[in-house]
């Protein structure tokens, strides 16, 4: 169990951010639970970018952090207003040398690869050390320009707007039930109770002392990852996904931009969350909607022949119809161009190990 207490002040203090590299860092962290299904962007399509665009240094802290990972590349939110990543590359590519030694042998004495040469054909993160601490920052963050231009640069649109929405919905939750109630929203592993947040954890760490709390909603990630800073100089930077307690599920691609302008925000969110079968109960946990108005919006859908729906045993699951499909940009899966509808049964996901739903904590 992680344990990080939160003092009143530091409660009061707490808010909630978008930061484009920490959807990086979500990304990027080498030891981040494998995603179920086809959640975020698989590790080996990670690898394969870092590889394919010569990313060494990425390459060199994806093999080399086991425990720590050095802070300065994921800064956090730099502006109180929109997102920006610019300002976050700049904030990054000039840390301080004395900051930049600190953190990375701070890392380098949790990976089982100090004191000796790395055992792979690429350099190792000492390697680009030796050009100094400087060119080392400038290096980190022209690589995290280069993979999130390719990478993350395409997804972020749809991305940002799901950050805001999640925020905003944290936002009433607060105005009705209070920031204890958020708290206990964020993940099915994280709890708030007698002054401290409690995250499920093999590790066994218990933080005091911290001034704040900052909460960074995620697409990218479909469990909790929580940042420490050893010297307190910052609070706690808490990644949690987005869309339930249990992760994001997988968003339907290529939903035509006009398309809420012309049904609705919750009927074409409704429609796009259902690129796979799910019940009424599910489309509600996932949007924030009470049952009965996800039914009232699904009764619509229905009659307008953009849904589907069919039983199985007591549960009765909706999906899109190939008129859905054709509007919201998706290629039906039969591969007949989406000329009929489809009715395969639903996709459960394999039981997985603990492990598999745990966060990371670097600390």
């Amino acid at each position: 169990m992680i344990s990080i207490a939160v003092s009143a002040d530091a409660l009061a203090a707490t808010r909630f951010a978008v930061s484009p590299l920490m959807q990086a860092g979500a990304v990027l962290h080498p030891h981040r639970p494998q995603a179920p299904g086809h959640v975020g962007v698989p590790r080996q399509q990670v690898d394969a970018a870092l590889q394919e665009r010569h990313l060494h240094l990425l390459s060199a802290l994806r093999r080399e952090i086991r425990g720590y990972a050095p802070d300065f590349m994921t800064p956090g939110a730099v502006t109180d207003g929109t997102p920006d990543l610019e300002a976050e590359l700049h904030q990054v590519a000039t840390t301080p040398a004395p900051v930049v030694a600190r953190q990375m042998n701070r890392m380098f004495r949790t990976s089982p690869l100090r004191g000796r040469a790395s055992a792979h054909a690429f350099p190792g993160a000492r390697d680009f050390l030796e050009r100094g601490e400087r060119a080392f920052a400038q290096k980190a963050a022209d690589e995290l320009e280069s993979f999130w231009r390719q990478n993350l640069a395409p997804l972020w649109p749809s991305v940002a707007a799901g950050l805001e929405a999640d925020i905003e919905h944290r936002a009433r939750l607060i105005a009705r039930s209070g920031l204890s109630a958020v708290l206990n929203s964020l993940h099915r592993d994280i709890a708030y109770r007698s002054g401290a947040l409690h995250l499920a954890s093999e590790h066994r760490i218990a933080v005091s002392g911290t001034t704040d709390l900052t909460l960074f909603p995620s697409t990218m990630a479909h469990s909790w990852l929580v940042s420490v800073d050893p010297w307190q100089e910052r609070g706690i930077y808490l990644i949690y996904p987005t869309r339930g307690p249990h992760g994001p599920d997988r968003a339907a691609g290529g939903t035509a931009p006009l398309l809420g302008s012309v049904l609705g925000h919750s009927r074409s969110a409704l429609l796009a969350g259902l690129d796979l079968p799910r019940t009424t109960t599910q489309l509600a946990d996932r949007h924030y909607l009470s049952p009965s108005t996800v039914s009232y919006h699904l009764s619509h859908l229905l009659r307008a022949g953009l849904v589907t729906r069919f039983r199985e045993g007591s549960r009765v699951y909706y999906r899109r119809t190939a008129n859905a499909e054709r509007i919201c940009g998706s290629r039906s899966a039969s591969g007949d161009g989406g000329s009929r509808p489809r009715h395969d049964k639903p996709v459960r996901p394999a039981p997985g190990r603990a492990a598999d739903h745990e966060g990371v904590v670097s600390a």
